[in-house]
C-alpha cells in the first residue's frame, strides 16, 4: 500500500501537540513531506524534530508540489477559508482544524471548492473521535436515554493549557502584539475557539438542528479584548435544550476539565475528567493538579483517528466520517452565540443565515 503524502500549513500549538505528532505515529500511512508556517524558524524546526522533507513560510509552495496528496490546515481560522481554497483548487485534498471558519460565507466557500474539485473535505472536531464522545453517540442511538431533552457540557482551561506539554512554540503573534487566539483583530473568542466543539456536540447528541441560542460572555483576562468566559443555552426543533459553560482563563494549577450530562426521557449518561486524572498534589499552599495529557489518552488517539479516519477516506474514494456541512452548523450556532452576548437577547439561527446571505450579496 503506498503511503499517502501529506503536508501541514501551519506549525502552531495544536500541530505541534497533536497533529504532527499523530501523523509520526501513523508512519505506515501517511509520510511527512512538507511543513509551512510564516515564522521561518518554526518551520524549519518542525521539519526538523518531525522528520519532513521540506519547509516552507509560503503555504502555496507548499500546496504547488504535486507529489502532496493532502494537505492538514492548522492555523487560525481566520486563514482557514483562503488556504482551504488554494489547496482544493491544486487538487489536494482537506483536512482542516476547527472552527472551519470565521464567517458562514467562507464555509461554504470551502465547501464549494471542495465539490467543484472533486476533493475530500473534512474539519477536525476532534471529539468526534473521542472515544468518550463516540460511545455516548453509540449510546444514544440505541436508545439508551430514551428522546434526548438536555445536553450540558462544561469546559474548563487553565490559562497555560499548554505549559505541561513543554512545546517548543507558542502561538503566532503579529509583530509587538498579542497572540492571535486574545486579539480582536483575530479572534472572536471562546465562542470559536472552544465552543465550536460544544455546539457540535449539542447537534450530534440531539440528533436535531438548533433554533436559537441565548448567550453571555465575559473578557476576565486583565486587559483581554475577546471573551474567554462563555455560557449558554440553545433550543432544539426537536424540543431539547442544551446548556454550555466554557471558561478559558482558571489558575495555571486548574486541571484540564470536561464535565458533559445527557438527560434522555428514559435515562441520564454523565462523564467527567476527574476519574482520569491521575494526581493530585496537596501542600502547605494549597493542592495542584498536575497537567496531564500524556495520561489523558482519549485526547491524543482523538487525533490519530482524525486524522487516519481522513486518509482512509481519500484512499477508499468514500465520504469523510464527518460531513462539511456538520462542521458549517456548529459554525453557525457558534456565532449566533457571539451575535447573542453582544445583543443580549436570544438570537436565532435563521436571523444568522440571513445575515449571512446579506453580507454575501454586498
Amino acid at each position: 500500500m503506498r503511503r499517502l503524502r501529506i503536508g501541514v500549513i501551519g506549525a502552531g500549538t495544536i500541530a505541534q501537540s497533536a497533529h504532527l505528532p499523530a501523523i509520526r505515529r501513523l508512519a505506515d500511512e501517511l509520510e511527512l513531506v512538507a511543513i509551512a508556517d510564516v515564522r521561518a524558524e518554526v518551520a524549519a524546526d518542525a521539519a526538523r524534530r518531525f522528520g519532513a522533507e521540506a519547509w516552507y513560510v509560503d503555504y502555496r509552495e507548499l500546496i504547488a508540489r504535486p507529489d502532496i496528496d493532502l494537505v492538514d490546515i492548522c492555523t487560525p481560522e481566520f486563514l482557514h477559508c483562503e488556504q482551504a481554497v488554494a489547496a482544493a483548487e491544486a487538487g489536494k485534498h482537506v483536512l482542516c482544524e476547527k472552527p472551519m471558519a470565521s464567517t458562514l460565507q467562507e464555509a461554504d466557500a470551502m465547501i464549494a471548492a471542495a465539490r467543484r474539485n472533486g476533493v475530500k473535505l473534512m474539519i477536525g472536531h476532534s471529539r468526534r473521535f473521542t472515544r468518550r464522545y463516540q460511545e455516548v453517540a453509540r449510546l444514544i442511538r440505541e436508545g439508551a436515554v430514551g428522546a434526548v431533552r438536555l445536553v450540558r457540557e462544561n469546559e474548563r482551561r487553565p490559562r497555560a493549557m499548554y505549559g505541561g506539554l513543554e512545546l517548543q512554540v507558542s502561538h503566532w503573534a503579529p509583530e509587538g502584539g498579542r497572540p492571535w487566539l486574545a486579539s480582536a483583530a483575530y479572534s472572536q473568542g471562546a465562542a470559536l475557539t472552544n465552543a465550536v466543539h460544544e455546539t457540535d456536540l449539542a447537534r450530534w447528541f440531539t440528533g436535531s438542528e438548533a433554533l436559537s441560542i441565548y448567550a453571555a460572555a465575559r473578557v476576565t483576562e486583565p486587559g483581554g479584548e475577546v471573551p474567554d468566559f462563555l455560557t449558554y443555552v440553545v433550543t432544539f426543533a426537536s424540543g431539547a435544550i442544551a446548556a454550555a459553560e466554557i471558561v478559558n482563563q482558571l489558575p495555571a494549577g486548574y486541571p484540564y476539565y470536561h464535565m458533559l450530562e445527557v438527560v434522555g426521557t428514559d435515562g441520564m449518561i454523565r462523564a467527567t475528567d476527574p476519574p482520569m486524572s491521575p494526581m493530585e498534589i496537596w501542600r502547605a499552599d494549597g493542592m495542584a493538579y498536575p497537567l496531564n495529557f500524556s495520561h489523558l489518552l482519549h485526547v491524543d488517539d482523538a487525533y490519530l483517528q482524525e486524522i487516519a479516519a481522513f486518509a482512509r477516506c481519500v484512499r477508499e474514494d468514500s465520504e469523510p466520517p464527518l460531513d462539511p456541512w456538520d462542521a458549517r452548523q456548529a459554525l453557525a450556532l457558534s456565532i449566533a452565540a457571539v451575535r447573542s452576548s453582544q445583543l443580549g437577547q436570544p438570537v436565532t439561527l435563521a436571523a444568522v443565515e440571513a445575515e449571512g446571505k446579506g453580507l454575501q450579496g454586498a
